[in-house]
């Protein structure tokens, strides 16, 4: 009986490491603002946009204001544009081409725009923390 116990014990013990473990991770990667570690990750944590295979990135964070400008160029032909808009929630924008989403939270804001046709997705995040 004592040995059932220790072991249980034990079981719960790791998964309870294990799951601290995922959660610090989690909080690095939300809080990790540069555009160098984690950059994907922490964008698609801050807005709820997927990010999809790409053919390229560029990316800018200024310190000073505390904004992160990312452009990812979709690549189209791995990509079914029309299933990522509805999957994403992107709202048409008066422009035929654009879709955008945004949101301003507590502790930041975000604007995600993309043009359909291109295939470029510009994201603007300001943290507020």
């Amino acid at each position: 009986m004592k040995k059932v116990l220790i072991i249980v014990s034990a079981i719960a013990l790791f998964f309870l490491l294990v799951g601290f473990g995922f959660y610090g991770f989690s909080k690095m990667i939300y809080n990790s603002c540069s555009c160098e570690q984690f950059n994907i990750d922490n964008i698609e944590l801050r807005t709820g946009i997927n990010i999809p295979k790409i053919k390229s990135v560029d990316c800018t964070y200024d310190e000073s204001t505390k904004t992160k400008k990312a452009t990812f160029i979709i690549d189209l032909e791995k990509v079914d544009i029309e299933d990522y808009i509805q999957q994403n929630k992107l709202v048409q924008s008066d422009a035929d081409e654009l879709y955008i989403k945004s949101y301003d939270a507590k502790n930041h804001s975000y604007k995600g725009t993309l043009n359909k046709i291109t295939g470029k997705l510009d994201i603007e995040i300001i943290y507020k923390d």
